[in-house]
Formats: C-alpha cells, sequence, structure tokens
C-alpha cells in the first residue's frame, strides 16, 4: 500500500501513517502483521541454520538482552 505520486515523508511513522492514509489504527494492524511474519520467519530459519553455523547462538525475545554472556570461540590453526 504505497502512496502514489505523494512525497516521501522523512519520518518513518510519518510514512507508514501516508501508506495508511493517516489511519492509525490500520497502520498499527499492518505493522503487527508484518512483527508476526517476521517472527514466523525466524522460527524457520532458527530451525533449519545448525548450531554450528550460528557458533551456539539462537534468538532471544528479550529485547534488553545481556550480551556480556556470548563468547565467540575461535579455533587455533593446528602446529
Amino acid at each position: 500500500m504505497r502512496p502514489e505520486n505523494r512525497k516521501v515523508p522523512i519520518e518513518v511513522a510519518d510514512y507508514i501513517l501516508q501508506c495508511h492514509d493517516g489511519d492509525a489504527k490500520a497502520a498499527i494492524e499492518a505493522m503487527q502483521d508484518e512483527i508476526e511474519h517476521l517472527q514466523h520467519q525466524l522460527s524457520l530459519a532458527v530451525v533449519a541454520m545448525g548450531r554450528g553455523y550460528t557458533r551456539g547462538w539462537v534468538p532471544n525475545g528479550d529485547r534488553n538482552a545481556d550480551s556480556s554472556n556470548v563468547k565467540a570461540t575461535f579455533s587455533q590453526p593446528a602446529r
């Protein structure tokens, strides 16, 4: 639902509202649908990729998750 022949606002929120003709409820519903779609896509990606590929990383639902407990492990070259 992109607006035709309209000036694109600089602010993302303004652009989203413009795409929904100023209807905030429709904009929120569309964004909720997008969030659900992306969560589903992320779930599929988690199942599809192996733990070795991500070095043990898995998505966390907590937006404020502390990343200090994530340790990068690199194998040393054989001598």
